[in-house]
């Protein structure tokens, strides 16, 4: 069977994204497995009031400290659940934890080196749309009709005095599980998530692309729709963004880093273990409706990209 005549493409665009990518998914589950293992959610606990309006900042100060995948950030959600802190903190946490840690803005800022303002961008419509979500879904209801149940019965005790008793050595041993663990499930979506990617760009026609690119609502969408669907870890989806930088706008690509990292098929499956389904539909729907339309004011106001 002959070779097709754009697989030289593709190969080349894949193997790109998976030698620019790889090292950020490296350092990110790293980054992730040494922090869960050696950092006190306890002592990180008490910088957060319990005020639901001025635990918003605190509480998205410690997104940037914790686990950076979106996996863990919901285990550590359902403890922060458990000990009684804000659901509203509890909600701007999990939607911005996963863009606001350091290994992602610096993979964002390594990715499009061209364009600085990604970062803040990224950052601030990230800030912006966990803490609406979190207050909005917050003021909404009582406690115990937006977490799921059993979450307060569940303190996790043994992991934590399990973590307190371990030497030096055993925990970065564990650490080392865990991150080898992670860095395996993730490659396989970083793989698969590269090659649709280059697939897109070598078999899709350009005026495919392009059409559906140059008109800014559908562009936005369009990319929306492909974070929710490919689950990109937050540490690489930057690489797989800038692959389609050339046919999508700025606004779009934006939309892409921001909503998929808070929502996709992966994460909304993680948060029913948390939340009950009304409170994961609102952020399902709140994020939607904020991530559009500011990407969308972005595009309009197009002198601040």
């Amino acid at each position: 069977m002959p070779i097709p005549a754009q697989f030289p493409d593709w190969v080349s665009i894949f193997i790109g994204i998976l030698v620019e990518a790889t090292p950020f998914l490296l350092l990110g589950v790293a980054v992730s497995a040494l922090v869960h293992v050696f950092v006190s959610e306890d002592r990180l606990l008490r910088l957060v009031p319990r005020n639901p309006m001025l635990s918003l900042v605190p509480a998205l100060g410690v997104g940037m400290l914790m686990p950076v995948c979106e996996c863990g950030n919901v285990a550590v959600a359902r403890r922060f659940l458990a000990k009684g802190v804000p659901v509203s903190s509890c909600i701007a946490f999990l939607l911005a934890a996963p863009i606001l840690n350091p290994v992602a803005l610096f993979a964002t800022a390594t990715a499009f080196r061209y364009d600085p303002s990604m970062v803040w961008l990224r950052a601030g419509l990230a800030f912006v749309v966990a803490a609406v979500a979190g207050l909005l879904i917050g003021r909404w209801g009582r406690t115990e009709n937006l977490i799921a149940p059993g979450v307060r019965e569940t303190h996790d005790h043994d992991h934590h005095h399990h973590h307190h008793d371990q030497g030096v050595a055993a925990k970065m041993r564990r650490a080392a599980r865990q991150a080898s663990s992670e860095f395996l499930t993730m490659m396989q979506i970083l793989v698969i998530g590269s090659g649709i990617a280059a697939a897109s760009q070598v078999i899709l026609p350009r005026t495919l692309l392009t059409g559906v690119a140059g008109g800014i609502v559908f562009a936005i969408l369009a990319m929306m729709t492909l974070g929710f669907v490919l689950s990109i870890c937050s540490t690489v989806d930057a690489f797989f963004a800038l692959s389609y930088a050339s046919f999508f706008p700025t606004p779009a690509l934006l939309a892409f880093l921001v909503f998929g990292p808070m929502i996709s098929m992966k994460s909304v499956g993680m948060m029913l273990t948390a939340f009950r389904p009304r409170a994961v539909l609102a952020m399902v729907v709140i994020a939607i409706e904020l991530v559009f339309l500011s990407s969308l004011l972005l595009n309009l106001k197009g002198t601040l990209l």
